[in-house]
């Protein structure tokens, strides 16, 4: 039998997201956004001014936070960041491309 993987979180854990700006839009709408004390969100809007730095630390940092469950990741930011997508091998959080 696999080994079940826990998620140590106090509540349940958050879907992150990485894409652009009407695909965050329409998650956040549909309540997925979350904003901490420190004012930190679970997603990323990139934008054509976002640098490819910025959305290898947002990974970064989504798949190392204990809250989060599952990152959701747009294809053509998957793309952009392909060696770390493929290297990323724990089963929490997940990820994801959306082919959109």
């Amino acid at each position: 039998m696999a080994n079940r993987v826990q998620i140590r979180t106090s509540n349940s854990a958050l879907i992150a997201m990485i894409a652009d700006e009407d695909t965050i839009t329409g998650f956040l709408l549909a309540g997925v956004g979350n904003v901490d004390l420190r004012r930190k969100t679970n997603y990323l809007i990139v934008e054509s001014k976002t640098t490819v730095k910025q959305i290898e630390d947002a990974f970064k940092e989504f798949t190392t936070r204990e809250d989060i469950g599952i990152v959701l990741i747009s294809q053509y930011v998957a793309n952009m960041i392909r060696f770390l997508v493929d290297s990323y091998n724990k089963p929490i959080p997940g990820n994801f491309g959306d082919p959109v």
